[in-house]
């Protein structure tokens, strides 16, 4: 039985077992989370008042363990959820109880048109692999929403056309003004430098094969949501030939 059960892997999970294990050090914290590899924040830099400079960073689970000896981190998805009795069960059958439950397993993307061959919604490494095929063909492609995975899709892509759908009345509203955006338009139609930016990141990847090798997680789950530099080692260039 653990005092504090958090569900997911992701920055909002780690972040709240993290939180857990400081201000509460003599309660137990579990972590359940669907992928061997989970999301911290790294180089926190507290700005100003109301402004923070932080990375995120793909770690193995292990490192949370060693940081705090209450948090103990168990990878399975959850397959359900017991709300009166205070237990969650996950796919491979334990049963895990609790007294505070947290969850933070994130969102599910919504398509415009579900179980259509042609739509495909980018969430999780899995899903940007599976892009990373369906483009290798393309002539022509469409590309819907402005947030941060949009964004570097229509700089990256080569190779054929692009048609980017936004609803606001700039690109990237999240994250920079109107006239920032106009200043960086041109720069998604320039020619990208041959020599890409080294990354400072640390980055970890997963040993043996396939990481969800021998795990019952149907294919249609939803893993972890993309990181930093996800776009690394992808190939986003189509079949020139073919185009």
């Amino acid at each position: 039985r653990s005092s504090d059960l958090v569900v997911g892997g992701g920055i909002a999970g780690v972040t709240c077992a993290e939180q857990l294990a400081l201000q509460f050090p003599s309660e137990d914290v579990l972590l359940i989370t669907a992928s061997p590899l989970i999301k911290a924040v790294t180089h926190f830099n507290q700005i100003s008042k109301t402004l923070e400079e932080f990375e995120v960073e793909e770690q193995p689970s292990t490192m949370l363990e060693h940081r705090f000896p209450n948090i103990k981190v168990t990878q399975s998805a959850v397959k359900h959820l017991k709300s009166t009795e205070h237990v969650v069960v996950t796919e491979d059958g334990m049963q895990y109880t609790y007294e505070k439950l947290c969850i933070c397993a994130g969102a599910k993307p919504k398509l415009i048109c579900k179980e259509n061959p042609y739509v495909l919604g980018i969430r999780d490494t899995d899903s940007a692999q599976e892009f990373q095929k369906l483009l290798k063909h393309a002539k022509r492609i469409a590309i819907v929403g402005n947030g941060g995975i949009a964004l570097e899709l229509v700089y990256e892509i080569e190779g054929c056309e692009v048609i980017w759908a936004i609803k606001d009345k700039a690109i990237g509203n999240t994250f920079f003004d109107a006239g920032a955006a106009e200043f960086l338009i041109p720069q998604l139609k320039a020619e990208k430098p041959e020599t890409a930016m080294p990354l400072k990141r640390t980055k970890y990847t997963t040993e043996g094969g396939d990481a969800n090798e021998g795990s019952s997680i149907e294919p249609t789950e939803h893993g972890s949501a993309l990181g930093p530099d996800w776009h690394e080692g992808l190939n986003l260039k189509t079949d020139r030939k073919s185009t």
